[in-house]
């Protein structure tokens, strides 16, 4: 019983995630570096819902590895 939790709450997730990247499909670029010598370092154009849900990706871990990191302090 607890992996059909499990795995509805995971089709529930990757189904927010979907529809997430499908309300945001609009490409953007995201510039990484002010203009410099004419030249812009950014990433390739990818649907805003990507960028949205990496950086939520992004923000989990980097969070985790704060809170490993102060417990391995203690």
């Amino acid at each position: 019983m607890k992996m059909f939790i499990y795995f509805s709450l995971l089709l529930l997730l990757l189904l927010a995630f979907g529809y997430v990247v499908y309300l945001n499909k609009t490409p953007v670029e995201l510039v990484l570096t002010p203009e410099f010598n004419g030249e812009y370092y950014r990433i390739p154009p990818m649907p805003l819902g990507f960028l949205v849900i990496g950086a939520l990706f992004l923000g989990f871990l980097l969070g985790y590895l704060i809170a490993w990191l102060t417990s391995l302090k203690r």
